[in-house]
């Protein structure tokens, strides 16, 4: 059995205020739910990966029904991100 994963990740612009961010993670809920809610087995999670940046996806380590938020682990000292 294949296990699709749909995500939306949210980006917010500079200069984008918290009202407009919560505008677009509340729609990519929305989305992400609705896909979630057709396979009947997974929930929602919603990660932090810095201020501005989320993703929001179907996941099978929530239960059906409910929406999980986790904030992404800091890097060990010394180590970064590089831009995609």
């Amino acid at each position: 059995m294949t296990c699709s994963i749909h995500k939306v990740t949210v980006k917010a612009s500079t200069g984008t205020g918290w009202d407009a961010l919560q505008k677009q993670l509340d729609t990519a809920h929305e989305e992400v739910r609705s896909l979630a809610t057709l396979s009947g087995r997974n929930g929602v999670l919603i990660t932090r990966h810095r201020q501005g940046a989320y993703t929001v996806a179907v996941s099978p380590e929530v239960p059906y029904g409910m929406t999980y938020e986790r904030e992404e682990p800091a890097l060990p000292q010394g180590m970064a991100v590089l831009p995609h």
